[in-house]
């Protein structure tokens, strides 16, 4: 290899060393709350967060596998409640998901937008606008029907920005519709946005 290659080689991998470094020194942690290795970009407040998580479309469940853990994504609605997000999803009433919370009721949740991706020349450079919500709680099938009612249109109105009081469920379409319950007990945010 010709001796300058190494040479930009090693200027370049100095360059990302330092960088990774750099990133390592900042870490907080707050009350009922995930550790956030980034300070500069974790969201401050329990009203951030949870209009930060309302932001989102999507989110991604994980559970405990059998031999591997289990992330599927899904759709979700979330309210407080004393204090704490409470997150509503719901499935079909069979499937891998239900089976292993039944097993383990243990669950994180990852919700994020992505606003875009910059960079320059080098390789380093390169970054993402973003804002995220992570969080952990247990899970629970929720049984009593004011209850199922109730998180359907939670759901539905995180999804239509429409707010369903008296509208009536299809009882073909509730019998095999599994509402659940995650209300967690440790969550963080964090956001990136520099581009507007």
């Amino acid at each position: 290899m010709k001796r300058w290659a190494g040479c930009r080689r090693k200027r370049y991998t100095a360059r990302c060393w330092r960088n990774r470094r750099s990133r390592r020194r900042s870490k907080i942690t707050v009350p009922n709350s995930l550790s956030v290795r980034r300070a500069e970009r974790a969201i401050a407040g329990a009203d951030d967060v949870f209009e930060t998580l309302l932001r989102c479309d999507a989110l991604s469940l994980a559970l405990c596998g059998e031999d591997a853990p289990y992330v599927v994504p899904v759709n979700f609605g979330a309210e407080r409640k004393d204090g704490k997000i409470v997150l509503y999803l719901h499935c079909a009433d069979g499937g891998k998901k239900l089976e292993l919370l039944k097993k383990d009721p243990r669950a994180s949740i990852c919700a994020f937008r992505q606003f875009g991706v910059y960079g320059a020349d080098s390789p380093c450079s390169y970054t993402a606008d973003y804002e995220s919500v992570c969080g952990s709680g247990r899970a629970e099938i929720v049984t009593d029907e004011p209850s199922r009612l109730h998180a359907l249109r939670v759901l539905l109105s995180h999804y239509t920005d429409r707010v369903f009081e008296n509208e009536s469920f299809e009882p073909r379409a509730l019998a095999h519709t599994v509402i659940i319950r995650i209300v967690l007990d440790a969550v963080s945010g964090k956001r990136r946005i520099v581009r507007k």
